[in-house]
């Protein structure tokens, strides 16, 4: 009769075990939450610097055949200037995204204005 009676007092969970369990099982949901997010806003980044860089790199690709750079602005919002470079026979070309401050910068020789 005594053991009828333990089993029917022990029977389920309490508040506090089912609080808990909820606690735990909520600091593991967001624990996977910002791990994701963490690695979706390196992505967006990363994706961002490699989309920037190629839209620099054409630019001074033009810049070497023509002589001119091209300092408009793109869609994506990204600004490009033409800066002096380290040496006095470099150039150095900056393109800048500002809604996400990345930068990258290229060096390359002066073009030959006389050929």
């Amino acid at each position: 009769m005594r053991n009828l009676l333990n089993i029917k007092r022990h029977k389920g969970l309490s508040l506090i075990e089912s609080l808990i369990s909820s606690a735990i099982g909520l600091f593991i949901l967001t624990s996977s939450f910002l791990v994701i997010n963490s690695t979706l806003m390196t992505s967006v980044t990363s994706e961002k610097k490699v989309q920037l860089s190629q839209e620099l790199d054409k630019k001074v690709d033009s810049y070497i055949l023509t002589g001119k750079f091209d300092k408009n602005s793109t869609q994506q919002g990204n600004d490009f200037l033409k800066v002096k470079g380290s040496s006095s026979n470099l150039v150095k070309f900056v393109g800048e995204n500002k809604e996400s401050g990345i930068t990258v910068s290229k060096e390359v020789i002066k073009h030959n204005k006389s050929s």
